[in-house]
């Protein structure tokens, strides 16, 4: 059983973590303004790289400060395996939102919108973009920081599973503020949906021992959401 050390542990990374979601913000917003001339698309574009170059960068730091160095992230080339399995846990991620969606249909619980989503409806070329932007910069930085650092840090408090539950709490807890001007209940069941999404990229990640396999997962998950709404809307 986890004793105090090991909260301690998942108490610190989460501080980490919160203050990368919060530095990401503050760079997109110098983005923001520093794009503020460039098409819409373009410019959240370009604020969501840095947000997540910056997230990235906050994980690599951290762990350099601690003194480790790109090992610690299990970053190295993938097999044919590792890609394959990574591309099918992105599939089977959008396989269980779709479930979750009809759970909470059936349940009669509100959705909560996410920024991006509102901004989209407003201009659908923003999905577009950033199917792209989420494949090359989103994916990268929250995995650098969720499962490279969070994670990896947190197998020396807990037995590998049990890091993967905390740690994926900590990855659904840092993105209430996505959701801040929902009702509780949909704000609740939004961050249920990512705890149980992160749940598989961890699961990945401990399996395949490379940081590649959540990156390509989440990558998937994020721009097929987002070609998806393109079309719909």
């Amino acid at each position: 059983m986890a004793g105090f050390d090991a909260y301690a542990a998942t108490a610190r990374v989460a501080l980490v973590s919160l203050a990368a979601v919060l530095l990401g913000s503050l760079a997109g917003a110098v983005g923001a303004a520093a794009t503020a001339g460039l098409p819409e698309s373009l410019s959240y574009g370009v604020q969501s790289a840095l947000a997540s170059v910056v997230i990235g960068a906050v994980a690599v730091a951290v762990v350099r400060r601690r003194g480790g160095d790109w090992t610690f992230f299990d970053l190295s080339r993938p097999s044919a395996r590792t890609v394959g399995i990574g591309v099918a846990a992105g599939v089977a991620m959008l396989g269980l939102l779709w479930a979750f969606g009809v759970l909470t249909t059936a349940l009669d619980v509100p959705s909560a919108s996410h920024g991006v989503q509102e901004r989209i409806e407003a201009n659908p070329s923003i999905a577009l973009v950033m199917a792209g932007v989420s494949l090359a910069f989103v994916a990268p930085g929250e995995e650098l920081l969720a499962r490279g650092f969070v994670q990896q840090t947190l197998y020396d408090h807990y037995s590998p599973r049990l890091a993967v539950v905390a740690a994926s709490a900590v990855f659904a807890g840092v993105h209430v503020f996505a959701y801040a001007t929902a009702p509780p209940l949909a704000v609740a069941a939004s961050l249920t949906q990512l705890f149980c999404i992160s749940l598989v990229l961890g699961a990945i990640y401990l399996r395949t021992r490379n940081l590649v396999a959540p990156i390509l997962a989440h990558g998937v998950y994020n721009a097929v959401q987002f070609l998806l709404v393109y079309i719909s809307v």
